[in-house]
């Protein structure tokens, strides 16, 4: 099953508004397979706090008004799961809300 990564990022005055998304995410889309913690520090190619979620390629046209509907002005980035990370996280990235920079240097490009 081809998957997509939902990245949503806040900042650490947004805890609480991150902590009330992903609830919302959670009770809303049962169909994702996978619902992250909150992230508290950059890691990888994020340079803001997040959490993860995935999401069945089925379901992605279904799946992102619903999220950007619940995501409270927070950004989230959506990019399919393939080798080459940077094409994912870059050409085949989508974003709902503010677009933020990302640390490429870090993305394989198999």
């Amino acid at each position: 099953m081809h998957i997509f990564h939902g990245h949503i990022y806040f900042s650490a005055d947004q805890i609480e508004r991150a902590t009330e998304v992903r609830q919302n995410l959670a009770s809303a889309l049962p169909q994702l397979t996978y619902l992250g913690k909150l992230i508290t520090r950059p890691i990888g190619p994020h340079t803001k706090p997040m959490f993860e979620i995935h999401i069945p390629a089925a379901e992605i046209e279904r799946i992102m008004p619903v999220i950007d509907e619940l995501r409270q002005g927070l950004s989230v980035l959506i990019h399919p799961v393939q080798a080459n990370e940077l094409e994912a996280h870059t050409t085949g990235a989508r974003w709902l809300g503010e677009k933020l920079p990302l640390d490429l240097t870090v993305l394989t490009k198999a």
